[in-house]
C-alpha cells in the first residue's frame, strides 16, 4: 500500500483575482515543499449571497486560477483539486475541478448549492 500526503488550503480572497491566484501559488508550492501529493484548494468566497461575485464566475476553460495551476500542477508533479464559482450559460454552481498531475483537468463536480444560509 502507497502512503499519500494530502494538504487542504482555505484562504481568505482579497478582491483582485490576480492577488489571489499569487497568494494560493505560494500556499500550493509550501504544501508541495513539505511532501504534498494532493493540494485541495479552497478559496471560499461564498459564505453570503454577493452579486458583485457574479462577474467572477467562469466556465473551466475560460477561468484564469484553473489554466494557471494547470501549470503548476504538471510543474510540481501535484494533484490540485480547485474551488470554483462556474458559469454555465445564465447558471452559477460552486463547483471543484480536478487537475492532475500532468497537468490535465481530470473532470468538474458541480456541488450541491452555493450556500447562501447564515448557517455558513
Amino acid at each position: 500500500m502507497r502512503n499519500v500526503r494530502v494538504a487542504a488550503i482555505q484562504m481568505q480572497c482579497a478582491k483582485d483575482v490576480a492577488t489571489n491566484i499569487q497568494t494560493a501559488e505560494r500556499l500550493v508550492r509550501q504544501a508541495a515543499e513539505q511532501g504534498a501529493q494532493i493540494i485541495l484548494l479552497r478559496p471560499y468566497f461564498c459564505q453570503e449571497r454577493q452579486y458583485d461575485y457574479y462577474q467572477h464566475a467562469q466556465s473551466v476553460t475560460d477561468n484564469t486560477a484553473i489554466q494557471h495551476f494547470k501549470t503548476i500542477a504538471k510543474e510540481l508533479k501535484v494533484v490540485l483539486p480547485i474551488s470554483f464559482y462556474e458559469k454555465d450559460g445564465n447558471v452559477l454552481y460552486n463547483s471543484i475541478a480536478v487537475i492532475d498531475a500532468d497537468g490535465e483537468v481530470l473532470g468538474v463536480y458541480r456541488k450541491t448549492h452555493i450556500p447562501d444560509d447564515h448557517y455558513y
